[in-house]
């Protein structure tokens, strides 16, 4: 799980992308067809927030005041 528990699409290191879902299985669909444009070389504005560097900037997703924890 990730501190916001959304999940996080990065380049890790030079040969490593990471792909971390934090329990939304059901929603993840369509990640791996960004990715692969992304890794090809096409940038996905779409992965955008889920980027590692969200902590360090502080632009975290919002808290969602539904009392179920994937909306």
């Amino acid at each position: 799980f990730t501190p916001d528990s959304f999940p996080v699409f990065d380049q890790f290191a030079q040969n490593a992308y990471v792909i971390a879902d934090s329990n939304h299985g059901f929603k993840m669909i369509g990640v791996g067809s960004l990715v692969a444009k992304e890794l090809l070389g096409e940038p996905q504005e779409l992965l955008e927030p889920f980027r590692f560097d969200r902590y360090q900037t502080g632009k975290l997703h919002p808290v969602s005041n539904s009392p179920f924890p994937w909306s």
